[in-house]
């Protein structure tokens, strides 16, 4: 490999890093509801850095979500929920805080978090699962648009969740069908 080469595999290592989680995410998936709490961590991931107005504590709360939910996942129980007290917490704090350019955080994760539900309560893995599909694949549409933006988090983690979103959206359609 050429240092070019190198410098630019460098520059995409968010792009990088999300392949070991997509690897995560669908090991010893066997119901597609299952990615659920990504339409809760993603947006979280949005609105924690929203409520203090500081986009650099995104990574280190990517990091706190990641590990709670690791455990959750392996004792069995759907992490999207306890997640969800998490989501309410930091509604409260941003409220609390008047951040600037905080209410669309808010709204656009009670959105993806309610589709979350949704499709966890839905009656049928297929169905349930398209909501899944549908929300990751709108999620990286919120994260394209922040990446290009260059607003609430930085660009190397929208960058890191657009891909983790369009791959596991695309493969929860793939494991549907």
């Amino acid at each position: 490999m050429t240092s070019t080469t190198l410098g630019r595999l460098g520059h995409r290592w968010p792009t990088l890093l999300a392949i070991p989680v997509v690897l995560g995410s669908l090991y010893g998936l066997d119901d597609v509801r299952g990615l659920a709490f990504l339409l809760v961590l993603s947006p979280l991931a949005y609105l924690v850095p929203a409520s203090f107005n500081r986009p650099g504590i995104t990574w280190p709360a990517v990091l706190v979500g990641a590990f709670a939910v690791g455990p959750l996942r392996l004792s069995g129980l759907n992490p999207a929920y306890a997640l969800l007290v998490a989501l309410v917490v930091f509604v409260v704090i941003g409220t609390a805080r008047r951040a600037p350019g905080f209410g669309i955080q808010a709204v656009a994760a009670a959105l993806f978090a309610g589709l979350a539900v949704i499709a966890i309560e839905a009656g049928s893995p297929t169905v349930g699962g398209l909501l899944i599909a549908i929300g990751l694949l709108a999620h990286a549409g919120w994260d394209a648009y922040h990446h290009r933006a260059d607003r609430v988090v930085p660009r190397s983690y929208a960058e890191w969740c657009f891909v983790v979103d369009v791959i596991l959206g695309v493969a929860a359609i793939v494991l549907i069908f």
